[in-house]
């Protein structure tokens, strides 16, 4: 698997401003201590081909992981998992491992006087209808497990969008199963500068990725004339104490060229 990700928001709810979309923000921060890149955000509508084009976009665009968040309810509008099986032209079967998960979740709920009956309906039953070879994420919070499909060297990764219910299943169950396949780590460092102008800056920046290498720094734009701007300085690689000295370095160096550039100023 690559380090690229690509996270895919599906609904419309998300489009007509009715929902804020939380879960992209959380799910970025949360991989990036894991050294995986998200190269792009998609939002599509409830649709099967948009879904689809989504996914098979991803994937032509080097993705190695594709995270979808949404559209795995029990109702009609719930069409993510119909959107992965036509991006890689699988049929949809039933999943008993999945679909005793949701048993289990069902029956949960009742006990807990949450739901009136833990009966397995049509609708409960459609949340585990994967795409054909497709594995279920527990999922212990809610009633829609989160699925997992390797395909043609691409890992498409379905979760719900209720956040709570995402949110656990990334933690309890896709982070443990990242970490079997990565080498990479990334260290992060947000430094501020008492500076006012961003273009002063520019080139203090481009000196300190001149002198080291392999750091990126990116400048956190404020309106004119606020007092302070902040950097972000990251780095990705293999050995995490490598990392953090190269961006403390880079941050020791913008400290004193901001510091010169002031004096002169």
């Amino acid at each position: 698997m690559t380090s690229q990700v690509a996270i895919i928001t599906v609904g419309n709810e998300i489009l007509d401003g009715i929902i804020l979309d939380t879960n992209t923000r959380w799910m970025i921060e949360r991989l990036k201590p894991l050294g995986l890149m998200v190269k792009e955000v998609i939002t599509v509508r409830d649709d099967v081909s948009e879904i689809a084009k989504a996914i098979n976009r991803a994937a032509v665009d080097g993705c190695g992981l594709i995270i979808t968040s949404g559209g795995l309810g029990p109702t009609h509008d719930d069409m993510t998992l119909k959107g992965v099986a036509e991006a890689f032209h699988l049929t949809l079967e039933i999943n008993e491992e999945a679909l005793a998960i949701v048993a289990r979740q069902y029956t949960a709920l009742h006990d807990r006087g949450i739901i009136d009956s833990e009966e397995i309906t049509e609708a409960r039953r459609k949340m585990a209808v994967f795409p054909r070879g497709a594995h279920p994420l527990d999922n212990r919070v809610g009633g829609a497990p989160g699925v997992l499909l390797h395909r043609s060297g691409v890992e498409v990764v379905s979760l719900p969008g209720v956040p709570h219910e995402l949110m656990w299943i990334f933690d309890n169950q896709l982070v443990p199963h990242l970490s079997e396949q990565i080498d990479e780590v990334y260290y992060e460092e947000v430094l501020s500068l008492p500076l006012r102008d961003e273009s002063t800056l520019a080139p203090l920046i481009d000196d300190v990725m001149r002198q080291v290498p392999n750091v990126w720094v990116k400048s956190l734009v404020k309106p004119y004339g606020e007092g302070g701007i902040r950097l972000w300085i990251s780095a990705r690689g293999t050995e995490k104490a490598e990392l953090e000295a190269k961006v403390k370095k880079a941050a020791e160096i913008l400290v004193q060229l901001a510091k010169e550039c002031l004096s002169s100023g």
